[in-house]
């Protein structure tokens, strides 16, 4: 639980101060590349993870925790990537308006205040749409046999 609370406080410290004013102030259809490479390194992260979880096992040398800690890294990814084009974005000025938005649509809550108006945003929502239904839902799953296996 420790390393858990260390790791959100660095990932949050980090999404808060790393510096985003060159790619902000290239063209929209840049900043949504950069936003969706970044996107898709986290998607492979989280499959070579899950692989490498489900291929353990019962092994204790792939830790649960790691999954956790890319849950961490997706959501603080995709709220970076919102921010990139929140120009895209009805209400999206501040990165905590994209951490907020981030977290509402993972919950599937999607109060309406903060939506995606531009095609660049939109295809954004979608992929962390699919990422939410396909990543996060594997990763639940492992996370429940593993708990259930040390139960």
């Amino acid at each position: 639980m420790g390393r858990a609370l260390i790791a959100l406080a660095v990932a949050t410290l980090v999404y808060y101060l790393v510096p985003l004013g060159t790619i902000r102030a290239a063209d929209e259809w840049v900043r949504g590349a950069v936003a969706l490479a970044g996107i898709a390194v986290l998607c492979v992260l989280f499959a070579r993870q899950l692989r490498r979880q489900v291929r353990a096992g019962s092994r204790d040398d792939v830790r649960v925790q790691s999954l956790v800690l890319l849950m961490v890294l997706a959501v603080f990814g995709f709220s970076l990537a919102y921010f990139l084009v929140a120009d895209q974005f009805i209400e999206l000025r501040t990165r905590t308006d994209a951490l907020y938005f981030t977290l509402s649509t993972l919950a599937t809550v999607g109060y309406g205040d903060v939506h995606a108006a531009g095609q660049p945003a939109r295809v954004l929502v979608s992929c962390q749409i699919v990422f939410n239904l396909v990543f996060i839902g594997t990763a639940a799953a492992v996370v429940s046999a593993a708990v259930k296996r040390r139960l």
